[in-house]
């Protein structure tokens, strides 16, 4: 879905998967158990976060957005709150949205309401005045 909304938007916005430190390390707080938990030791260095960056892209070729690294200090997260995950759309370095945190605020459609509104408020006058014929 995320990836949908980078297409859908990218000739307006810049977006970005900012790395942060991780979440559920098996150093630290395991919880695993799956396939997609790949489960890494929390990195080290910014060496062992851009290698956590490149599996990443080999596990979800079809993700296309850019990423950015938190540093080892974890200041974007301090600053922004971010762990574990959250969106943000800075316009005239302002927050022009900021959603909930993750895991249960991290709503992408909000993200995706917000931008059409902004971006491509054509869509939403569409879609108001479509009529839906009544089910048979």
């Amino acid at each position: 879905m995320f990836q949908d909304i980078f297409v859908d938007f990218k000739e307006w916005v810049d977006i970005y998967i900012v790395y942060l430190k991780e979440i559920h390390p098996a150093d630290e707080w395991y919880i695993g158990g799956d396939e997609i938990s790949l489960c890494y030791s929390q990195p080290k260095s910014m060496e062992e976060r851009r290698a956590i960056i490149k599996d990443l892209k080999e596990y979800a070729p079809f993700c296309t957005i850019p990423f950015l690294i938190d540093k080892m200090d974890n200041n974007f997260n301090k600053v922004y709150d971010a762990v574990p995950e959250r969106l943000y759309v800075l316009e005239d370095k302002k927050f022009k949205y900021v959603g909930g945190p993750g895991p249960f605020g991290f709503i992408p459609e909000e993200l995706r309401q917000f931008l059409t509104k902004r971006y491509k408020p054509h869509l939403l006058d569409l879609k108001n005045n479509l009529s839906i014929p009544p089910s048979q």
